[in-house]
């Protein structure tokens, strides 16, 4: 891989889209599974107000007990992109600059002094989004580097780096 050099910010978006990926990761398995209750649940619905089942009351109460667990989850994620946002340790906004070589990962917040140098094979797990990697150090730290800071081809290397040195642990698709 050609050394990549980057400066970027992080904007909301990002850290929002990042934050919603993290909550879809985590509860992967209840939130299919809240999504297969809300779909059948509605059949079943539609079905009794068609006169082709009985409705039963209780129906209601597991739907609304999924939509409000549902509800509950995507308001934590929100109310934490908006506490951090407001936090004075948020680094939303502040000059990132990365240097992505093959031998460590450097990330730069020079306005924080923060100076990460990460070998990239002591990664935990990668992601690429449409618009983001996600780099994760450990399940709760994150570098998170902006697809618009990198040319077409930047992008194709690291996806091709990322992919031979963590294999599993890089999830693409593209």
């Amino acid at each position: 891989m050609e050394p990549i050099h980057a400066n970027y910010e992080i904007t909301p978006s990002d850290y929002r889209k990042a934050s919603y990926y993290g909550l879809f990761l985590r509860q992967r398995r209840p939130l299919r599974f809240l999504v297969v209750v809300l779909i059948l649940g509605t059949l079943y619905l539609a079905m009794g107000l068609l006169g082709l089942a009985t409705i039963n009351p209780l129906l209601f109460l597991v739907l609304t007990v999924f939509l409000v667990w549902g509800q509950l989850l995507l308001t934590g994620t929100e109310r934490g992109v908006k506490n951090y946002l407001k936090s004075p340790d948020c680094l939303v906004g502040c000059p990132h600059e990365a240097d992505l070589q093959e031998e460590v990962f450097r990330i730069r917040i020079p306005s924080r002094g923060i100076d990460a140098r990460i070998n990239p094979r002591e990664l935990a797990c990668a992601f690429e989004l449409s618009t983001l990697f996600l780099l994760y150090v450990t399940a709760k730290d994150v570098y998170l580097l902006p697809v618009r800071s990198l040319t077409e081809t930047q992008r194709g290397q690291l996806r091709a780096f990322l992919r031979k040195t963590l294999q599993d642990r890089f999830g693409t698709r593209f």
